[in-house]
């Protein structure tokens, strides 16, 4: 399976690298000087590999115990399996969220001179203060929908020393649902849903907010580099494998949805 997208973060930073290697081009006669890759733009790069490969794993492991037929003969060894690359993507898409903010931090730094925290937490505090440009703002404050509740989750994990519990619920069909929970330590037991549907909804949620920050960023490349850019300009990315898997789960399971977005088989 493949997937073709124009919004794809990784390509668009790498489509401007290209384009101010160019305009650097013509602006010293001919001399054509290859620009060093900033660092976050190959992290953000990383990172997404890195959590299309747990979500692999997870898949994986997912469909071992949704396969299972009877309680007496669960495969202990992938419900171990399970757990552990549930937690992982939870803390994976949270290094994912902290690059992303990085890269918004890059351009506000040298462009405007803005310092801006390369820590996605920091900036949503800093969205709510009211200390953010308006129209960045604008395009922040639609992951206080999801945001929230992801980190108190994640930061249970990391510094409540709470675990996962995965929750076996059979449809009509009698096929297992698998929802998980937290595994209390001090406090009560919550239920936070379907596995699936909820890491769906955050990588939806996330594909959202980098599609909005495409068109805000190539409103700011005109006028901070002189870069004619649009949704109709921006190249196609076509992905596979690993990298298909991060947009695969936000719209089977999120729900997300783009009139430039194909599937094939």
């Amino acid at each position: 399976m493949e997937s073709i997208h124009k919004n794809n973060l990784s390509t668009y930073l790498s489509d401007w690298k290209v384009k101010m290697e160019m305009m650097n081009s013509f602006s010293k006669i001919g001399k054509y000087k290859t620009l060093p890759i900033p660092k976050i733009f190959q992290a953000i790069f990383i990172q997404t590999i890195d959590l299309s490969v747990v979500l692999r794993y997870l898949d994986s492991k997912l469909r071992i115990l949704e396969n299972n037929k009877s309680p007496l003969t669960m495969d202990y060894q992938a419900y171990t399996d399970a757990i552990v690359f549930l937690k992982v993507a939870y803390l994976f898409f949270r290094i994912l969220l902290d690059t992303l903010a990085g890269v918004i931090e890059y351009f506000y730094k040298k462009n405007e001179r803005i310092n801006l925290p390369h820590s996605f937490n920091k900036l949503q505090k800093r969205e709510k203060e009211g200390n953010l440009p308006r129209d960045l703002s604008d395009i922040l404050k639609k992951a206080h929908i999801w945001f929230p509740d992801f980190t108190d989750r994640r930061d249970n994990l990391v510094h409540h020393y709470e675990s996962f519990l995965i929750l076996f619920e059979k449809n009509k069909s009698s096929v297992n649902i698998l929802e998980h929970s937290n595994m209390p330590n001090r406090n009560e037991y919550k239920n936070f849903g379907e596995i699936r549907g909820y890491l769906g909804f955050l990588l939806c949620g996330y594909q959202k907010l980098i599609d909005d920050l495409l068109d805000h960023f190539d409103t700011k490349f005109r006028a901070w580099y002189g870069i004619t850019a649009s949704k109709s300009s921006r190249g196609q990315t076509v992905m596979e494998w690993n990298s298909i898997n991060m947009l695969w789960w936000a719209v089977k399971y999120g729900g997300y949805k783009h009139p430039d977005l194909g599937f094939k088989e």
